[in-house]
């Protein structure tokens, strides 16, 4: 896991903010949980993370790699949703296993991969 550094993060969807200047550290292998009532934010911090958002002003740093204008795929990283069944078909460690499955890595590092997640 790579640190992952947020610096003044700012998201708007027409005239409404969702995001306002979020500055965050995150060092590697810390566990961290956002918190806070619907509408807050969240969400849209995690999708700009992901590379599914672009931010209007601000910096994502993914290790020490600036990621903000990366594509997705790009960014080496995965998002899952709350409802886990992205692939309803799949269980839940097949839809965390899956980008590591199309990327074809070796299954015992998939499965240790999936376990620590």
């Amino acid at each position: 896991m790579s640190k992952v550094t947020l610096n003044g993060l700012t998201k708007r969807f027409g005239k409404v903010e969702a995001v306002k200047n979020v500055t965050l550290k995150i060092r590697d292998g810390e566990f961290v949980a956002l918190l806070g009532p619907s509408g807050c934010g969240k969400t849209t911090i995690l999708r700009c993370i992901a590379g599914l958002e672009k931010p209007d002003e601000g910096d994502i740093y993914i290790g020490d790699k600036m990621v903000t204008r990366l594509s997705p795929p790009d960014r080496n990283v995965s998002m899952v949703f709350q409802s886990y069944a992205l692939y309803p078909h799949m269980t839940a460690f097949d839809n965390i296993a899956f980008p590591l499955w199309i990327r074809k890595r070796p299954r015992d590092e998939i499965r240790e991969k999936v376990k620590k997640t």
